[in-house]
């Protein structure tokens, strides 16, 4: 494994890659970082070229002082390991920027996995589906209470209950030390410093041409497997699997399903021949 911090506007950003072959970049949810792709970090090497980052703000990347761009930051990630084009996999958050790096990177892009992703400028579809919405407020607005009052290990438990609550209670306190660790850091600076692409990835997806798999846990919070289902239906000739039992992070919680489901999509899609979209 190699490991470099790789310099971006304001800051710099930790990366850690594995294994030859076509690319393909791993990144994480809103609360958790690197690490929580472990066991796929070292599945997926043994086939590609497997690079995963801690996007700016969490794990060992630099926290948010001004104004940003995730999609710029994973561009200029891609640049410095001299990748040309490759596969990219994200979660919850992670599917976002997946989706805003897409739109304003199309030739860069092989394929795309959305694992229950989110995805900038979404607006519900009726006013039931904002009402669900409005429930998952209550849950931010307690969140950033916990942070604020400095009870970092209570709104990390926040995150991991509500979105993982479907893993084995070992793994539960793994991924409470995690989040744990980035609650306190995103306490030290302010919120919504993240610029979107415009006119946002939502408004674009019908753009999108590259094969795509959206991935969806059955018991992920209602909202997101709305907003997942809506993804599938925009993206034309995208793919739909739902994993039976799954919270909100399959890999976590029904992480052999997962790996399974992704490798035989990767199977289909990648590239053959070592590094046919890397310059190194």
């Amino acid at each position: 494994m190699e490991s470099q911090l790789v310099q971006v506007d304001s800051g710099n950003i930790y990366v850690e890659s594995s294994g030859t072959g076509t690319p393909i970049v791993l990144i994480h949810a809103g609360y958790l970082d690197r690490r929580m792709w472990d066991k796929q970090f070292e599945l997926f090497s043994k086939s590609y070229k497997v690079i995963r980052y801690d996007v700016r703000g969490f794990g060992n990347s630099s926290e948010q002082t001004g104004k940003y761009s995730d999609a710029a930051d994973l561009r200029a990630v891609l640049d410095k390991l001299g990748v040309e084009r490759a596969i990219l996999i994200g979660v919850s958050n992670g599917g976002r920027i997946a989706l805003d790096f897409a739109v304003e990177n199309p030739t860069t892009v092989v394929a795309l996995v959305l694992m229950d992703s989110g995805v900038s400028g979404y607006k519900p579809e009726n006013t039931e589906e904002e009402h669900i919405w409005d429930q998952f407020e209550a849950h931010e607005i307690k969140y950033n209470q916990l942070v604020k009052e400095g009870n970092f290990r209570g709104a990390a438990a926040i995150d991991v209950d509500l979105w993982t609550n479907q893993v084995p209670n070992k793994l539960r306190e793994r991924l409470l030390d995690i989040a744990e660790e980035n609650a306190r850091k995103s306490s030290a600076y302010p919120p919504n410093l993240q610029t979107s692409p415009s006119p946002p990835a939502f408004e674009r997806l019908v753009q999108i041409r590259v094969p795509v798999l959206v991935l969806l846990g059955s018991k992920d919070l209602p909202g997101s497997i709305l907003q997942g289902k809506r993804i599938h239906r925009t993206i034309n000739g995208s793919e739909l699997k739902v994993i039976e039992g799954a919270d909100h992070i399959p890999s976590l919680s029904r992480t052999e399903e997962f790996n399974n489901t992704v490798m035989g999509f990767l199977d289909r899609v990648a590239p053959f021949g070592e590094n046919t979209y890397s310059r190194t």
